[in-house]
């Protein structure tokens, strides 16, 4: 066995670097274990880099100056590069996935191993002391720029150097460059001679020459690339790059836009084929990339085809082009990239559309009618697919699939609508992330980063947080796309990789993704201990997952970023090592593995940590690796080696309380063998803990240094009392009144320490922001303070868009109630007419997008033009809104007008309108743009809608019908006014309500209106009653007058009423106590009437409940119970329970007849404008509310009642929603368990039922 082979690189006693792999010496394959990994460091550009903004992470990160000079970027037109770093090798990029820097052959394991360890052990450290001779003792500060070349000393960049080691200064002198640039190259090649690591250097570096080469290809030479004098010093800078740091997207593209040009034969032109190969696997899904792929293969397709092709081959090179470049390779390409970035909502159609147009110019160019049939239906079936899934060009993609439809002779308006009604989730899902898709294109558009950073995160807690059923998909892409467009960004990775570990989804290769994550971020020990337990958790090879472990440790750069990376990934590997050591399947060698790369891992973590704070550096303050090494002795038998261990621990430890415990803890679990008597040591006595009382007594002798004493004094003394002899427990109460004396003392002398610093301490000033205690001051920042205390503070790793901002509301999208100012339409919105009809939300986000922050956009087609209503935030954004006006739209004249005054509050209508009873309603008035009813999730007691007018004169006329009579109701029309207060009306407000408790449970509502009759006319009666006809204890009286209620309640109160002493006052409102409903119902088992007439009647409904009841999914959220009871009062329910907030009701029937007809009757059909889908109670209740993008109705204040003497509650009749009825009932529970546990039954099952096999039924009931 070769000892060295369990040891880190840096660890090795042969050594200090293994000898290099046959292999590495290749020019395709280089070294991962040379590349140097990129913290996150930011730089300040200069001169000509001053265009490149090339940053790996986020500008707010502190900047390190530049390693060269400042110079400008003449007179010259140079290309400007992206922001994307390099992130990948450009020769080979799957060089680090699976390979280790250092391949070992291991040998046999051999009776000598302990010897051999022992050894190399010893070698290892008489190596450490002669390099601690001779070693500095200070090292520079880490960064990209300024990076040591070794942990302990060696380089580990003895290959990459950009020439000897006195180099001499090199002359870039070409006729594409200004004089300034190629001072400037000077300078980088300066830089790169001195630390070949500097990343900023290497991106400069190469992104100057590959500026001089594209402008000498379109200004200097255009007919000779290869004149470029820098040509080679390009090829080689870019080599150099890739030995250390892959490149992105950007640099990706600038690499093969340059081998394009310089391709000059088939050879070459098959060597450019490979790098876009190569770059489409290492960024799969960069939608640039693979329309660059697809378009050159097609330009090389043309070029060997066509009889005037766009480039000029030799005739034997086009011949060699026919056999290579085939239209099947190219539609090949298409598909895996549109394949590959199809759930990328923005991008994906950047690829689609290419690969859709190439297939049907296939089709068209098909020999025969069958051929072309066949791929027509092909095509059918790629479109329809298309549009099921969402993307930002959904309606191009359906005028194109009726063009198609067309094309081939089909019925295109019956295609459209079918995938219209198909497809109607599908839109829903994009309009749902269409605002966040908008923010996110603006960011990127404006090339703000930052703010780019925080709309991709602020999208990604929104996706997470709102997931469905289907939506993995499209929350992997999202992940996708920030880690394209932040590549070392360790955080979006490692959120990446926990939403896939959490998910389980198949469909994405998880090993894959953490590949590319520690290539990207290989300073993440986090990433890298992730990659090695799930290769571990995937039963992967040994030697693999020892290659993937030397991979992460090679550079030296873990340490670099933070020790505690290194620790992380040693974690995982020792863990490893144990967890194999101890299998079931696992040999003695397995074990003495484990034993050597544990000690390894210690080795490396503590020479690592003494070289970069110093030797006093007391190592790991949870000792982890430790506990794993003695978790390992107690696994293999030998506790003694596992004590030791502890002991060494002891030094650097002493002064922790929770180091005492753990040891302590750790001697009773191995004592806890002999605590107990049986065959084995009956008549014998039993054995006391005494080496865990050995450890608290060795605790007991750091009290005056010790972290926590008085824990420790109680944990010893009850120790002693529970497992030791009593002179040991008469000892340990000796012992304690001592150390409480020193523990006393101590926190005395402690305090008097403090005392004096303090008085010592001079006085800090007072600053308006705070005083010396830190408590905000009143006065001037009164305002301040109390917005702060509004203020959700942002959580990790997130930006604020404007630092002075106070954020009311949480970032993401919320079903829950808002507390922030009322919504106010009305004066922030404009109304935008004579659109042109192929105008899109987008575009008008955009056109308005200088004014202000749009809030919402309703759009309305016209007979040749479209009408927007735009929603500002303030009033001030709207009144600049108008001024676009001149402007016109896209060559378009438009008018722009205030919405003010153009809507209409309305409300007292009938329970059952509906819009299109509304806008019936008011129609005659003039034009209406839109209808809007609220949200019920908060509140099913909600009667009001708002009615929107073209213009302000109509709507001010449609409030001649305020107060007019509508089906026996006094109909409620204004002005819509958000910040007008509501006047309280109704019999409660009035004073004409009695409400009645301690009523016999036996009374009935007869009974109730004799009684109270005598004192004046009543309106209405409500007793509460149970399903056995019974009353609840309380009831409500409503008066015409209110003089005649307050002579029920003279008359009434107290009054002994069917041997109870009743109970009467006047109704009031409460609103800071009652709660919203936030659900409804309607029974109609059988009616008051009847049941008083009728009391033994008893109940003839038949099966469970479970089996008679369904629940009817996709419901909006703005449908009321009287509308859900229109719908299924034709087939007999019996009760109707609403609940808005999973988006649905629960149905029940009399007979379980009646509810399979009603599932049978009632699935797929269309009720307000959705699809109904029928489930279980179950299935309703998993359901989430539905969440609506740019709306957000504030959740109602609450209306509340005084509560009731002895246990009862105020109650009122269900579903009416008039005031001083319906809030704050008794409590009563509610029998839910029967619902949810019954088996849910099928189609067939009703059918049979239907068709008289009721026994059948019944059975299966049972």
């Amino acid at each position: 066995m070769d000892i060295n082979s369990l040891l880190s690189p840096q660890d090795s006693p042969a050594q200090e670097t293994p000898p290099p792999h046959p292999a590495q010496n290749s020019p395709s394959r280089p070294s991962s274990s040379k590349r140097a990994i990129r913290q996150i460091p930011s730089r300040t550009p200069s001169g000509l880099s001053k265009q490149i903004t090339s940053s790996p992470h986020l500008s707010y990160q502190q900047q390190l100056p530049s390693p060269g000079v400042t110079y400008t970027n003449g007179t010259r037109a140079i290309h400007s590069a992206t922001s994307t770093p390099p992130e990948r090798a450009i020769h080979s990029p799957r060089d680090a996935r699976m390979t280790p820097p250092h391949p070992y052959t291991r040998q046999a394991s051999t009776p000598g191993m302990d010897t051999l360890a022992d050894l190399a052990a010893m070698q290892h450290q008489h190596q450490q002391q002669a390099a601690r001779q001779s070693s500095v003792a200070q090292r520079p500060s880490f960064s990209l720029q300024n990076m040591p070349r070794s942990i302990s000393g060696g380089s580990v960049t003895t290959d990459i150097s950009m020439g000897d080691a006195s180099p001499q200064t090199r002359n870039f002198a070409a006729r594409a460059l200004a004089p300034e640039h190629v001072e400037y190259l000077t300078q980088l090649d300066k830089s790169l001679h001195e630390n070949p690591l500097d990343y900023y250097s290497h991106v400069n570096f190469v992104t100057t020459l590959h500026q001089g080469l594209q402008y000498h290809i379109s200004a200097i030479d255009p007919g000779n690339p290869q004149s470029y004098e820098l040509l080679s010093v390009l090829r080689e800078a870019a080599a150099n790059m890739a030995k250390m740091y892959p490149p992105g997207e950007t640099l990706w593209l600038y690499r093969l836009e340059d081998e394009k040009a310089l391709a000059a034969n088939v050879e070459d032109r098959m060597a450019v084929l490979e790098m876009y190969k190569m770059a489409t696997q290492d960024e799969p899904s960069s939608a640039k990339i693979w329309v660059a792929y697809g378009k050159y293969l097609g330009h090389l397709l043309a070029c060997s085809w066509e009889q005037h092709p766009p480039e000029q081959w030799s005739e034997e090179d086009r011949a060699v082009g026919r056999e290579l470049f085939t239209p099947v390779l190219l539609q090949d390409i298409w598909r895996q990239g549109a394949e590959s970035v199809k759930y990328n909502l923005q991008d994906s159609s950047v690829v689609w559309d290419h690969y859709i147009q190439f297939l049907q110019d296939d089709m068209d160019r098909s020999a025969s009618s069958q051929e072309k049939q066949d791929k027509a239906v092909r095509i059918t079936n790629i479109y329809r697919e298309r549009l099921g899934q969402p993307h930002a060009t959904w309606g191009e993609t359906l005028s194109k699939y009726a063009s198609f439809i067309s094309h081939i002779g089909g019925n295109a308006e019956e295609a459209m609508e079918q995938a219209i009604q198909q497809n109607t989730h599908i839109k829903q899902q994009y309009t749902h992330r269409e605002e966040f898709e908008f923010n996110l294109l603006k960011a990127t558009q404006a090339g703000d980063r930052d703010t780019e950073h925080y709309a991709l995160t602020r999208y990604l807690k929104w996706e997470k947080k709102t997931m469905g059923v289907y939506s993995f998909p499209l929350v992997n892409a999202l992940f996708e796309r920030a880690t394209l467009r932040f590549p070392v960004d360790s955080t979006l990775w490692e959120d990446h990789v926990e939403f896939l570990i959490w998910q389980k989804d198949p469909s994405v290769d998880l090993l894959e993704v953490l590949e590319r994550a520690t290539r990207h971020c290989p300073w993440s020990g986090s990433l890298w201990s992730h990659r090695i337990l799930t290769l571990e958790a995937e039963q992967r090879d040994f030697n693999e997952i020892e290659g993937i472990k030397h991979t992460a440790t090679s550079t030296g750069l873990l340490e670099q970023a933070d020790l505690e990376e290194l620790i992380k990934v040693q974690i995982a590997w020792c863990g490893y090592l144990r967890r194999r050591a101890f299998d079931v399947t696992a040999t003695e060698d397995d074990a003495d593995i484990a034993e050597v790369g544990i000690r390894s891992a210690l080795e490396l973590v503590r020479e690592v940590g003494m070289k970069k704070y110093g030797r006093d550096w007391p190592g790991d303050s949870k000792y982890r690796l430790e506990r794993i090494h003695i978790k390992f002795w107690l696994q293999r038998g030998n506790p003694d080696e596992a004590r030791q261990v502890w002991n060494a621990l002891v030094k650097k430890h002493k002064d922790s309380y929770d180091f005492w415990y753990r040891y302590y803890i750790w001697e009773m679990v191995l004592w806890a063998n002999h605590a107990m008597r049986d065959n084995s040591n009956r008549g014998q006595q039993l054995q006391a803990p005494t080496r865990a009382t050995t450890v608290l007594e060795f605790g007991m002798a750091q009290l005056h240094t010790i972290d926590q004493p008085e824990p420790l004094i109680d944990m010893y003394v009850m120790h002693c009392e529970q497992h030791e002899t009593v002179l040991k427990v008469r000892s340990a109460q000796i012992e304690r009144r001592r150390a409480e004396r020193v523990v006393v003392i101590r926190r005395q002398k402690e305090e008097a320490a403090a005392a004096a610093a303090a008085a010592t301490r001079p006085e800090q000033p007072q600053s308006h922001a705070a005083d010396g205690s830190g408590k905000r001051k009143r006065g001037e920042d009164a305002d301040t303070d109390v917005a702060a205390k509004k203020t959700k503070p942002l959580e990790a790793g997130e930006a604020q868009s404007t630092p002075t901002e106070v954020r009311h509301a949480s970032e993401a999208p919320s079903d829950t109630g808002s507390l922030t100012q009322k919504r106010d339409r009305e004066h922030t919105s404009v109304i935008v007419q004579r659109l042109p009809q192929s105008v899109t939300q987008i575009k008008i986000r955009q056109f308005f997008s200088d004014a202000g922050t749009v809030r919402n956009v309703t759009m309305k087609p016209e007979k040749d033009s479209m009408v927007a209503i735009v929603e500002f935030e303030s009033p001030e954004e709207a009144d600049y809104a108008l001024t676009k006006e001149a402007k016109g739209f896209e060559g378009h004249d438009i008018t722009i007008k205030r919405g003010q005054s153009t809507t209409l509050y309305v409300a007292n209508y009938p329970a059952h309108a509906d819009e299109a009873y509304i806008r019936k309603l008011f129609e005659p008035f003039g034009e209406i743009l839109s209808t809007r009813f609220p949200s019920l999730k908060y509140n099913t007691h909600r009667r009001f809608c708002y009615v929107q007018f073209a213009d302000a004169d109509a709507a001010i006329a449609a409030t001649k019908l305020d107060g007019t009579d509508v089906e026996g109701l006094k109909i409620i029309a204004k002005i819509s006014n958000p910040n007008a207060k509501k006047k309280r009306d109704g019999a409660t407000a009035e004073g004409r309500e009695v409400y009645v408790w301690r009523l016999n449970f036996k009374i009935k509502k007869r009974e109730i209106q004799e009684a109270f009759g005598q004192f004046g006319k009543i309106d209405r009666v409500n007793i509460p009653t149970l399903p056995n006809g019974n009353n609840k204890g309380f009831g409500y009286v409503v008066y015409e007058r209110k003089e005649d209620a307050d002579a029920a309640v003279n008359g009434m109160n107290g009054k002994d009423f069917w041997g109870m002493e009743l109970k009467v006052e006047i109704a009031q409102d409460r609103a800071e106590t009652t709660k919203p409903k936030v659900k409804s119902t309607i029974e109609n088992a059988v009616s008051p009437a009847e049941r008083e007439e009728t009391p033994g009647k008893q109940d003839t409904t038949t099966g469970t409940k479970g089996d008679r009841s369904i629940a009817l999914l996709n419901v909006p959220d703005t449908v009321n119970d009287v509308r859900v009871k229109a719908l299924v009062e034709p087939f007999g329910y019996k009760k109707i329970t609403l609940m808005p907030q999973h988006g649905g009701a629960v149905i029940e029937f009399e007979s379980v007849e009646q509810a399979g007809k009603a599932e049978i009757a009632l699935q797929g059909v269309d009720f307000e404008g959705r699809k109904l889908r029928i489930g279980r109670y179950k299935d309703l209740i998993a359901q989430k509310g539905e969440w609506k993008a740019g709306t957000a109705f504030v959740q109602p204040a609450r209306v509340n009642r005084p509560a009731a003497a002895r246990g009862y509650a105020r109650g009122g009749l269900r579903g009416r929603g008039k005031s001083g009825l319906g809030f704050g009932r008794p409590t009563v529970p509610h029998n839910t368990g029967e619902a949810n546990s019954v088996e849910a039954k099928s189609n067939d099952d009703f059918r049979a039922m239907l068709l008289g096999n009721k026994g059948a039924s019944e059975e299966n009931a049972k």
